[in-house]
């Protein structure tokens, strides 16, 4: 008997040492990822980071580090070095001062780096796509970029509207999102302004384009039959910017203020009650459905949250040594753009898709298929980015 339960009790110590053996191999085979971000508040931000920490994290066995707000190239690199000595295994970047040196600093310290809703400029992705940390980047192209600028204008110039006001954003920071999305609008304006129409001489693209990296804004005036009548750019946020702002916003005459980021909070107290239009490039936050619905808000054209799995998933198969890479074994490049809503009713549609936590734009299931997908099928998904056609992928 007192062998029995001798016997009993080598057991129960033996499963016991077998358990805690097992719980220490699952915290063990957690992916550490960190995350550097320049933005803690926007609700573009916010929507991504629930994505991650609430949704994808509670999904795969992987755990998020995320730095705090960075402010320059100095910050990114002291967050990075913050993760190396918390062991992660990955960065994903949402932080632009310097990818060259996050870059390079991975690739030193055999970390893989992925971005996150942007793209290298095709100088620097021709230096670092054959590095093997670097996974690559998913997000609009400056191409896509162009086009969301030029579909917004487009989008009031097809109505008859002629009278401009521009709100720059990070333009004078030569941010390159910023100024190709203003190059688009000022594109379309030239197309729509009748024969000789240009801007400041210029009536190409890559002209216009040039044009505002030369000068770090853009000038008021006639674009043929279109009018700028006012510009801001920058995010000095003191009482002589806002004062700015909010004359601008009143500008006799004014038609249409078109942003090339977040222009409701700026501007939408300055243009309530009136018949003034403001467009604007951000993300699907409830902030701006109520902004829509007010009528202080007209065009969004947004990122969706989950637009981030990919490059995710892209990461997590890197770490676990089977990354997705070109036919030629080079790092991805691939584009996303935005969702676009001109209408409360469609801004209601989209966003319900967008916040939901327990089935949102890319489930589980969806980006499971693509932990052993080739580059082509990953690709080809990554392309299907608009409301429509994911809503057919699950389907």
């Amino acid at each position: 008997m007192k062998k029995n339960i001798k016997l009993i009790m080598c057991l129960l110590v033996s499963v016991s040492l077998l358990l805690t053996g097992c719980g220490d191999s699952n915290e063990a085979d957690t992916v550490r990822i960190g995350v550097l971000v320049s933005d803690t508040t926007s609700a573009e931000a916010l929507a991504f980071r629930n994505y991650f920490t609430e949704y994808i994290q509670n999904q795969f066995n992987v755990e998020f580090i995320y730095s705090d707000e960075l402010v320059d190239s100095a910050q990114e690199i002291s967050a990075f070095e913050t993760f190396i000595t918390n062991n992660v295994k990955a960065v994903i970047s949402f932080s632009s001062f310097d990818r060259s040196a996050q870059i390079e600093l991975a690739e030193k310290q055999g970390i893989f780096y992925a971005v996150a809703t942007g793209t290298l400029t095709d100088e620097e992705y021709d230096k670092f796509k054959n590095y093997e940390y670097y996974v690559g980047a998913i997000g609009p192209s400056l191409e896509r970029e162009f086009e969301t600028g030029y579909d917004m204008a487009n989008h009031y110039l097809d109505q008859g509207k002629s009278n401009f006001a521009i709100f720059g954003g990070a333009i004078p920071y030569y941010t390159d999102m910023h100024i190709y999305r203003a190059a688009g609008m000022l594109y379309a304006m030239v197309k729509a302004g009748g024969e000789g129409a240009n801007y400041k001489g210029q009536a190409t693209v890559e002209g216009i384009v040039g044009q505002i990296y030369a000068d770090g804004s853009i000038d008021t005036g006639a674009v043929g039959d279109v009018e700028i009548l006012g510009y801001v750019g920058g995010y000095d946020m003191d009482d002589a910017w806002f004062a700015m702002c909010t004359q601008m916003a009143q500008l006799p005459g004014l038609e249409v203020l078109l942003a090339v980021g977040n222009g409701s909070d700026f501007f939408g107290a300055a243009v309530q009650g009136s018949n003034v239009k403001i467009a604007s490039v951000d993300a699907f936050a409830s902030a701006y459905g109520e902004a829509m619905e007010n009528g202080v808000l007209d065009y969004l054209a947004g990122k969706f949250s989950a637009s981030i799995g990919p490059i995710f998933i892209a990461t997590l198969r890197a770490v676990q040594g089977n990354p997705v890479r070109t036919d030629n074994n080079e790092a991805l490049a691939l584009s996303q753009g935005y969702w676009i809503a001109t209408s409360f009713e469609e801004f209601e549609r989209l966003y319900a898709l967008d916040s939901s936590v327990e089935a949102p734009a890319y489930s589980k299931e969806m980006l499971s298929l693509l932990l052993n997908a080739s580059y082509d099928e990953f690709s080809d998904f990554v392309s299907q980015y608009s409301y429509d056609q994911i809503r057919n992928l699950t389907q």
